[in-house]
């Protein structure tokens, strides 16, 4: 009994006596505190602004050989936060976390921006309507600042809103180890990450430590505006260093790697870094970590932390590990007589909500032009903000009109080709649109589609056309791209938000989706547009040159917004003859008689033979299963 309240007390003086700094907020003992010479750093001022998103504007060839259109890169990421798990989102590839910017001006202005500004300083809104609210920077990636800004304030964000930093951190050092070099972290985070081992190294918590066997692109780049990848491109590797439980943000050590001049493989050495974008499909490429400490001596010492997120030295409020996001698509009006796709399950929760941007696209016209049979003929349609033509409304029967577009037409302004822009990629039919400029401005719209031409629709109330101009910016929650039925993984869904395809009726039968469309076409008349991917991009025209077939398949009935079944065509990554597959599409634009030309489809389900069986219904559109209009009576 002496013995057990001998050992009691000498425990009790060994807690009382421990030097003043070894043991944390949590009860364990911490290494010695480290010393920096925070008070010899520059604090300077830097600008950026919002990047749009960045999706791949082609497909993309996998490690396995298979096309996918990559997403999730870039733009303003409603879903993707600091502390989600980088895996399971579709679609993704290299996705990037919370508010993406890029600097300002040009050349070693615009550089500033990516070079100067460090983790964990503090970024305020110049302009927009979120003016004068405040964020944190939480990472980098390639050109990209990584933002976080609380929910409310991510709502108001539009793309090129003004940001400003008051940079500080770059010459950051640690007394005693001017070997160790540090990039991109604030004083108060290097102090708050980083101790003294008692055997004299730093040490770093971490959530794993990554092979250099596994580390991918980075190499030969030059430091400190560069990442590294941890490769994802070998399934098996994911799951034998728990990839697959890394979160955005978390902390990792990269065994022998350096990261201080430029970035190479060093036996001996190490890189700290943070995990700033998610996993990827391509080979060489994967988990996006920049780097925040490195040396080539051993110097630094990781200390497993599975709780070390970056966000949680910030002070972030972050989901637990394993919580699901919940989903953030357009609430569809009910129009009453319309009820859910019965049974059909879908991965809406996997999907990434972005935002993307246009502006309303002015008409233009070339003067007459020759139809099929050689006449001239001043068209008239599309572009613009049409006041006549609506969604639901026929598709044929109006004045001069050719390639006629419902509602309003926006096109995309972030790349040189309107085609490429992230509106043309990203926007899903039934996405909600707003207008941030201009008299109409907080009015909110539906995204109806695209037709390559022209470019990219959305319908508004007749009252707020009123009120909207040529060049004003329109957004768009773009939510939808690589949306899949489970069960039927293997048919194409395809410009379509999730709320929309529950919407639209469809029934399961004997292995089979039972589509509601209002005709069916042979795939033989489809003209303009074969030929072209991806199809997220794209629209191809039923053929109307020909006045027999015109009247044989009772064109002249066509409305857009209708569901139409292509017969014998597979429309996966691309547009084309396959005998017995099924694609269904949705009429974007009117008709045509100029050759090769007619009503434009949006392809927005297709699969091989088996799969689809279709029901006829005249009333099968979008605009009634988008609330916009009633459902005329059976």
């Amino acid at each position: 009994m002496r013995r057990k309240t001998l050992l009691f007390v000498g425990l009790l003086l060994a807690i009382v006596f421990v030097a003043p700094g070894m043991i944390g907020s949590a009860g364990k003992i911490k290494g010695q505190k480290i010393s920096i010479n925070k008070d010899k750093l520059l604090s300077i001022a830097v600008q950026g602004q919002i990047a749009p998103a960045r999706p791949e504007t082609s497909y993309i060839t996998t490690w396995n050989g298979k096309p996918k259109i990559a997403i999730g890169m870039g733009g303003i990421n409603y879903n993707l936060k600091i502390g989600d798990k980088v895996f399971g989102w579709a679609g993704g590839d290299r996705a990037t976390m919370g508010v993406a910017a890029v600097g300002v001006g040009e050349g070693r202005h615009k550089n500033a921006w990516l070079t100067y500004t460090s983790i964990g300083n503090r970024v305020k809104i110049l302009s927009g309507d979120a003016k004068g609210e405040k964020g944190v920077i939480i990472g980098k990636y390639r050109n990209f600042v990584l933002v976080h800004f609380q929910e409310d304030i991510l709502e108001k964000l539009a793309i090129e809103d003004k940001l400003q930093v008051k940079a500080r951190g770059v010459g950051l050092e640690i007394k005693g180890f001017k070997d160790v070099f540090v990039y991109g972290l604030t004083p108060e985070l290097l102090e708050e990450l980083v101790t003294q081992h008692k055997d004299g190294k730093l040490e770093v918590p971490v959530v794993k430590e990554i092979p250099a066997e596994i580390v991918g692109q980075g190499a030969g780049s030059s430091s400190p505006d560069s990442n590294w990848h941890i490769q994802t491109c070998y399934p098996p590797d994911i799951k034998k260093y728990g990839l697959d439980e890394l979160r955005f943000g978390d902390i990792v050590f990269l065994k022998d790697i350096q990261s201080d001049y430029g970035l190479g493989y060093y036996r001996g050495g190490a890189t700290i870094g943070v995990v700033c974008s998610g996993p990827s499909d391509m080979s060489g490429l994967g988990i996006g970590v920049e780097p925040i400490l490195s040396t080539r001596f051993g110097k630094l010492k990781a200390r497993l932390d599975p709780s070390a997120n970056i966000g949680k030295y910030l002070g972030l409020k972050m989901k637990k590990s394993g919580s699901s996001t919940k989903s953030a698509g357009l609430k569809i009006r009910n129009p009453g007589s319309l009820t859910a796709s019965a049974g059909l399950k879908t991965n809406k929760d996997k999907l990434i909500t972005t935002l993307v941007e246009a502006v309303v696209h002015p008409a233009g016209s070339e003067g007459y032009s020759t139809t099929y049979d050689g006449k001239p003929k001043l068209s008239i349609g599309a572009a613009s903000i049409n006041y006549t033509v609506s969604l639901g409304d026929l598709a044929y029967g109006w004045a001069s009109a050719d390639h006629v577009e419902p509602d309003v037409t926006v096109q995309g302004r972030d790349k040189p080709r309107a085609s490429q822009c992230a509106v043309a990629i990203l926007a899903c039919i039934g996405n909600e649109a707003k207008v941030i400029s201009g008299e109409a401005k907080g009015a909110r719209g539906i995204y109806i589609g695209r037709h390559a031409g022209s470019d990219d629709l959305v319908w508004f109330p007749k009252d707020v056309l009123e009120n909207l101009a040529l060049d004003d910016t329109i957004q768009v929650k773009a939510r939808g791209v690589g949306l899949k039925i489970k069960g039927f993984e293997d048919v194409r869904v395809n410009k379509l938000s999730p709320e929309l395809l529950e919407k639209i009726g469809i029934r399961i039968k004997k292995g089979k989706l039972v589509i509601p469309v209002v005709m069916e076409v042979p795939g033989h008349i489809m003209g303009s547009g074969l030929g072209y991917s991806p199809i997220e991009a794209l629209d191809y025209d039923i053929q109307t040159t020909d006045p027999t077939i015109v009247e044989q398949y009772r064109l002249k009935k066509l409305r857009i917004g209708d569901l139409v079944a292509i017969r014998d065509h597979y429309d996966y990554y691309g547009c084309g003859r396959y005998k017995g597959a099924v694609t269904i599409g949705v009429c974007v634009h009117g008709w045509s008689d100029h050759a090769g030309h007619g009503p434009g489809l949006n392809p927005v389900l297709s699969a091989l033979p088996g799969r689809i069986e279709m029901k006829i219904d005249p009333h099968a559109n979008i605009a009634y299963y988008l609330g916009i209009k009633a459902r005329p009576a059976q």
